[in-house]
């Protein structure tokens, strides 16, 4: 019974290890929240939405889904489906198609990602396990989050030159760290970042390429079924979005 015992124990001291060596999670002054990700790391598995599971909150889909980590995903229309690029399980979702004034992540089954730019329309690959489509390009040759230069929109209204609650994803140089990022907002003590200074926590973060994704009162952060972002103050519960992305560790 004692050998039975103090094997359970090693397993669980392994999986500990495992899971930091794999997903590393941080909070910096309790209001931005990272979790960084090992793509090279063995029975890691990358999940976005299925399209029966639109409309589901980030704690809701992290609970169906048990991840390690999940977020919230795209822009989207007030029907919640989302804006740009998206795919799931090999499937693009349906009427979603990238655009001139969009950027999106898109992953392979064994964990390849890369980052694709604005200002261009790229068609959804065969070998693409994943897409999720995210508004403004972040690019550490110019240090800013970059708009289309056909985008009117995403460069002048209030949601994206003030401050609020952002949902950030990014890649280091050479693709081997995923960054999930969540800042809270809409606070009485933090309102949360602008576009630039969103940008300088990429910089910070040494990625290479990064995606702004839906913030506001969607931006959700959620580790292990807790939520550990706090939602801006006079929203009541937790926003029903489109689309999520989420990692886990396949056991």
């Amino acid at each position: 019974m004692k050998s039975l015992f103090l094997f359970f124990i090693l397993l669980l001291s392994f999986t500990a290890q495992a899971n930091s060596s794999c997903i590393e999670n941080r909070s910096e002054n309790g209001v931005i929240h990272i979790s960084k990700i090992n793509l090279n790391c063995p029975h890691l598995e990358m999940i976005t939405t299925l399209p029966k599971d639109q409309g589901l909150t980030v704690s809701e889909f992290a609970e169906k889904y048990q991840t390690n980590v999940a977020i919230n995903g795209s822009f989207f229309r007030k029907d919640l489906s989302p804006l740009g690029l998206n795919i799931s399980q090999f499937k693009k979702w349906q009427k979603s198609n990238d655009t001139l004034a969009r950027s999106f992540l898109a992953c392979t089954a064994n964990n390849r990602c890369h980052i694709d730019p604005i200002n261009r329309i790229t068609s959804a690959k065969p070998n693409w396990k994943l897409a999720l489509a995210g508004w403004h390009y972040y690019s550490e040759k110019s240090g800013k989050f970059e708009c289309s230069t056909r985008d009117k929109i995403g460069c002048s209204q209030d949601i994206f030159t003030g401050k609020h609650p952002r949902t950030m994803i990014g890649l280091d140089e050479k693709h081997n760290w995923l960054y999930l990022v969540v800042v809270e907002g809409r606070q009485l003590t933090y309102r949360g970042m602008t576009m630039d200074e969103l940008a300088q926590l990429a910089t910070q973060l040494n990625l290479t390429y990064a995606l702004n994704l839906d913030g506001g009162g969607s931006s959700t952060m959620v580790i292990d079924n807790k939520r550990i972002s706090a939602l801006p103050l006079l929203q009541g519960s937790e926003r029903k979005v489109a689309n999520h992305f989420g990692v886990r560790l396949q056991r």
